[in-house]
């Protein structure tokens, strides 16, 4: 698939999402929240129900590890398979409450009672429509399902890949699936709008744009989806 193509056809994911993820909560804006250790999150990028979760953590303004658990990848769902006897997704660990859990819902329930000043009645009801589209976007594109082959006789950066990032974006889709289906863990920071985040990246790389990838192994930082891609792929792939 072409780059123009590409882009156009993740796009299409964020707008059958009606753009969840784009935008930091008000009660997130005024109370921004700074756990002391990020959050980690067992997942793969074509699951529906973990999308739900990844678009809380950006509207709530909160970093995750991200913990690729494709199809075919070893360690992380072994991991999930020892804490529940199971492989099912999304799994969260948070460091900071010593908080442990399966279920998308209970999951939102979670960081919105413990970071996001409660979830709404109206959240709560809608849920059901939530998870639909939610399953349809994944219809619409399921990249970032499968490990690729190989990807698990490749060694490990020694240090975690850093990449700021925000769920609605499609370059930003078109970088996580690509670091799912390589089996590469990555501390995402979101900088959703009006994330308190933002000025950080702009110190970093020189503007507000995303994504940007750091890679303290090499030393690269860069932004644009497709360059980071391919750095992905020549790198670790």
């Amino acid at each position: 698939m072409s780059s123009t193509l590409n882009n156009a056809h993740s796009f299409l994911v964020s707008v059958a999402r009606g753009g969840r993820g784009l935008m930091v909560t008000p009660h997130a804006l005024a109370n921004p929240p700074r756990p002391e250790e990020p959050i980690e999150l067992y997942h793969f990028e074509a699951c529906p129900f973990c999308r739900k979760v990844r678009e809380v953590l950006s509207e709530l303004d909160l970093e995750y590890v991200s913990r690729p658990c494709t199809k075919g990848e070893g360690e992380n769902r072994a991991f999930v398979r020892s804490k529940g006897g199971k492989e099912q997704f999304p799994f969260l660990v948070d460091p900071n409450t010593g908080a442990e859990m399966f279920e998308s819902e209970d999951i939102i329930d979670y960081l919105a009672q413990t970071y996001g000043g409660g979830r709404s009645t109206l959240g709560k009801l809608a849920s059901p429509i939530n998870t639909a589209t939610a399953v349809a976007a994944g219809l619409l594109r399921h990249r970032g399902a499968r490990l690729r082959r190989g990807a698990n006789d490749q060694p490990k950066p020694d240090e975690m890949l850093v990449l700021y990032n925000f769920e609605a974006s499609p370059y930003c889709r078109k970088v996580r699936e690509t670091l799912d289906e390589l089996g590469l863990d990555a501390l995402v920071k979101n900088v959703a709008k009006k994330s308190k985040r933002r000025p950080e990246l702009v110190e970093r790389g020189g503007k507000m744009l995303v994504p940007y990838l750091a890679d303290p192994n090499t030393g690269q930082e860069m932004y644009e989806s497709d360059d980071i891609v391919a750095y992905l792929e020549e790198t670790y792939g």
